[in-house]
């Protein structure tokens, strides 16, 4: 988080050694843990510090959106508009970007820290934890709330991220019914000097000459409107890769080509729908066995929790060559109930991801998953693939691969969030779209 999603091995061992030696140099107590030391190690070695390090494709990391925002507000000099408070019209931005000081979604924040992000960072198996909230509709969001805070100030035009403000003058350059504004204005004329100035308190000073001479010519064919000069620039510094991530970007020259639209195979549409519940879930008080033996074993073991047959929705599984005739359903499951009836749904029982039969003795040294940790097991019911067969793909998406081996034209799509379930070998790679379809981008851009 401090520096690098890659840490190299040195480094993490200088910081290791810190904490657990409680000094680095002459700082810290000398005491285990100690928490001086340990930041003064990851802020403070070579492996964070050295500036030869930033050339390093490996090194740095992408940048998270609420820093992202909160750094262009800050350094474009937020100012209140006439006396409003931001607080009585704050930033939506759990919704918009989906990240807020002290709002986490779940235990584990908002990424996770073993995350392989999908296409070439995934191919080099480099970590990228905040890629979790860099997929296609959190980025159009934050660029959209960006660009409209640049030429409307904080407000709701053109999905800005004010909230309940008038929408009645959206013109660029109009802040009337703005609740702040962004007054930052350099004290250059020459349009080299303003964009370096920008490029220092936007990237560091990391804007890269191709990209640093676009900004020039774009402030350039807006003068002598410097406000609008301004606006433009700072539009496209938030738009380039040196803002984005933390490291020296380096240009391959080579153009990205566009994928082809898909030609249609004359075999009629099928749709697999998974469903991901990310929270905690007692399968065993979902699913119960019933008129047979092993529900006094589920009795004996759920003793004090257990579901009593009477209050259970009876399933008839007499057809199924199962260990029970009937099975009971959570009373509270009662559509799950109706879908099962008409033989809409069927339930996979026990379906785990051990790698072989073991017990709570041997387990650790028997399987390859981590058991007790809801992330891993999160990723685990993903994937399906306790022997690390083809360790990157998930379970829908070497179902998709198969298809695609047949010929068929298969594609991939999810909704709010990254699915590790359906990453496959084939591009293309699955397409994201919010709750709400698939968001509008810059709708009336600067011209």
């Amino acid at each position: 988080r401090f520096a690098t999603s890659n840490p190299d091995p040195i480094y993490v061992s200088s910081v290791a050694k810190s904490f657990r030696t409680g000094k680095y140099g002459s700082l810290g107590s000398g005491k285990y843990g100690d928490l001086a030391a340990t930041v003064s190690a990851i802020l403070l070695d070579p492996g964070s510090q050295s500036a030869v390090l930033d050339a390093d494709p490996y090194h740095g990391s992408i940048r998270e959106p609420l820093t992202k925002a909160l750094h262009v507000l800050r350094s474009m000099e937020i100012k209140l508009e006439n006396g409003k408070k931001v607080l009585e019209n704050h930033f939506p931005f759990t919704e918009r970007i989906f990240q807020m000081a002290h709002s986490f979604p779940s235990v584990f924040s908002f990424f996770l820290p073993e995350n392989i992000p999908s296409g070439r960072p995934g191919e080099a198996e480099l970590t990228s934890p905040e890629a979790m909230l860099t997929d296609m509709p959190k980025i159009i969001n934050m660029l959209n709330g960006l660009f409209s805070a640049i030429k409307y100030g904080v407000s709701r035009c053109n999905n800005g991220f004010g909230r309940g403000d008038n929408e009645s003058n959206c013109q660029e350059g109009n802040f009337t019914d703005a609740v702040a504004r962004l007054s930052f204005d350099s004290q250059f004329s020459d349009a080299n000097d303003v964009v370096t100035e920008l490029s220092t308190l936007l990237t560091g000073g990391r804007l890269g000459v191709q990209n640093k001479q676009i900004v020039i010519e774009a402030y350039i064919s807006k003068l002598p409107d410097k406000e609008a000069g301004m606006r433009i620039a700072q539009q496209l510094i938030i738009s380039s890769p040196e803002f984005q991530s933390s490291n020296t970007v380096v240009k391959n020259g080579q153009p990205r080509l566009p994928l082809p639209d898909p030609q249609p195979k004359g075999v009629p549409y099928k749709a697999v729908v998974y469903i991901m519940l990310t929270g905690g879930a007692d399968s065993f008080n979902m699913l119960v066995p019933m008129r047979c033996s092993t529900y006094y074993d589920y009795i004996r073991i759920r003793r004090g929790v257990e579901q009593r047959t009477n209050s259970l929705l009876k399933l008839d599984a007499t057809d199924s060559n199962q260990t029970c005739s009937f099975y009971g359903l959570h009373s509270k499951l009662k559509t799950a109930e109706q879908l099962y009836n008409s033989r809409d749904l069927l339930f996979f029982a026990n379906a785990g991801v051990l790698t072989k039969p073991t017990d709570k003795h041997s387990y650790a040294k028997d399987t390859l998953s981590r058991l007790f940790a809801h992330n891993h097991m999160q990723r685990e019911i993903q994937h399906l693939d306790p022997h690390l067969v083809d360790a990157r793909t998930g379970v829908l998406g070497r179902m998709s691969d198969a298809l695609t081996r047949e010929g068929l034209k298969v594609h991939r799509f999810n909704i709010h969030d990254r699915a590790e379930g359906l990453e496959g070998n084939y591009r293309p790679d699955p397409f994201i779209v919010d709750a709400s379809g698939i968001p509008l981008f810059n709708e009336n851009p600067s011209t």
